[in-house]
Parts: C-alpha cells; sequence; structure tokens
C-alpha cells in the first residue's frame, strides 16, 4: 500500500514537473514571437520613414530643378531683351535720332541717300509736328548733324527756319570727343518727290550750305 502511493506521489511530481516546463515553454515562446512581432513593426516603420525621406528629397531636388529652370530661362529672357535694345539703341544713334522705325506713319521713318549711303535723313512724329535729322558721315572721325523741327503742309512739304548745323569729332572708340556748332536758325524745306507709281522719297533744299542737292532719300 505505502508503494503504491509512493508510487502515485512521483507520478503526481513528474506530471506537475511537465505542466510547469510546458507552461515556461509556451510562456517562452510566446515572449519570443512578441519579441519578433515588434522587431518586425519596428522595420516596417524605419522603412516608412527611409521612403518618405527618400520622396522629400526626391521633391526637394525637382523644386531646385525646377527653379534653376526658370532661373536660367529668365536669365536668357532678360540677356536676350537687353541685347536686343542695346541693336534698337544702336540703330537710332546711327540714325542721330530716336525714331519710330515701325511707325505706320508714311511721313516719319528712316531714309538713305540712293547715292550715298552714309548720308541718312530720320524724321520721328512729336505729336504736332516731325524732328528731322539728317546725318552725313564725312569719315571714320567726323559726322556733320542737321537738326530741324516743323510741320508738313497740304503739299507734304516741310518749311522751316529753325535748323541747326554741328561738326561731331569721334575718338579712336567711336565715342562723341567733340561737338562743334556751325550754324543755328537756318532756312530751308523737305518735300516728298514722286518720280514715279513706286519711286517716292525725300528731297531737301537747304538755304545755308546747300547740302542736300542731289540727294534722294528713300525708305
Amino acid at each position: 500500500m505505502k508503494k503504491r502511493l509512493f508510487c502515485v506521489l512521483i507520478m503526481t511530481m513528474l506530471l506537475c514537473g511537465c505542466g510547469e516546463e510546458e507552461t515556461h515553454q509556451k510562456q517562452k515562446h510566446s515572449s519570443t514571437a512578441a519579441t519578433t512581432a515588434a522587431a518586425s513593426a519596428e522595420e516596417t516603420t524605419t522603412a516608412a520613414q527611409e521612403a518618405a525621406e527618400a520622396a522629400t528629397t526626391a521633391a526637394d531636388t525637382a523644386a531646385e530643378t525646377t527653379t534653376a529652370a526658370a532661373e536660367n530661362t529668365n536669365t536668357e529672357t532678360t540677356t536676350s531683351a537687353d541685347t536686343s535694345d542695346e541693336t534698337a539703341d544702336a540703330a537710332y544713334e546711327s540714325a542721330g535720332s530716336h525714331v519710330n522705325l515701325d511707325t505706320n506713319d508714311l511721313f516719319a521713318g528712316l531714309f538713305y541717300d540712293e547715292n550715298n549711303s552714309n548720308f541718312s535723313m530720320a524724321l520721328d512724329n512729336i505729336g504736332n509736328g516731325y524732328k528731322v535729322n539728317i546725318t552725313r558721315k564725312v569719315s571714320d572721325t567726323e559726322i556733320d548733324n542737321w537738326y530741324i523741327t516743323g510741320q508738313f503742309d497740304g503739299r507734304a512739304v516741310l518749311h522751316y527756319n529753325n535748323c541747326s548745323k554741328y561738326i561731331v569729332t569721334l575718338d579712336e572708340n567711336g565715342m562723341t570727343s567733340s561737338t562743334e556748332t556751325v550754324y543755328t536758325n537756318g532756312t530751308g524745306y523737305i518735300a516728298i518727290s514722286e518720280r514715279g507709281a513706286d519711286d517716292t522719297g525725300y528731297v531737301w533744299s537747304d538755304d545755308v550750305d546747300n547740302a542736300g542737292s542731289g540727294a534722294f532719300f528713300k525708305k
């Protein structure tokens, strides 16, 4: 009988020990699984953060590229506009007057003597009349300039009594080094002349030194 009780006791102890070990193993397995799940969640979060940072970096790079392209375009546009303005100013200065070269006014514009390309007449509409600048290049360092203002009458003739003539001397860089006044209050006229249906231009009669003799100014 004692042996039986002893055996039962031993079996009970063994069963209890197995239960504790199984419970301990289950707890250990659950802890490991929880740790693995947490690590996996952390890796997922890190990957998401890295992806977000990469997207932000890409967006910043794209924005910088767009800004740089816009700045470059603006610079090129500004440079082109500046170059165009400089070219127009040079044309105006070579004519001796700021003439609206694109005007629809038939009287206004830049005209050249058909016999001498260094001899030009620029007319600019100033609202109540015209400003006229006649230029003749004498040499690389000397230019004659005549300045006139007046109105065309019904016969397309501009009579004047306010002509001023100047001799401009240029330096080796083509810049004005001196200006000499030859006379003021000169008289004469400028008139539209038609030598045929398609051959129209200006003639100039100068009472002081007859400078326009033989010239025929055409666009």
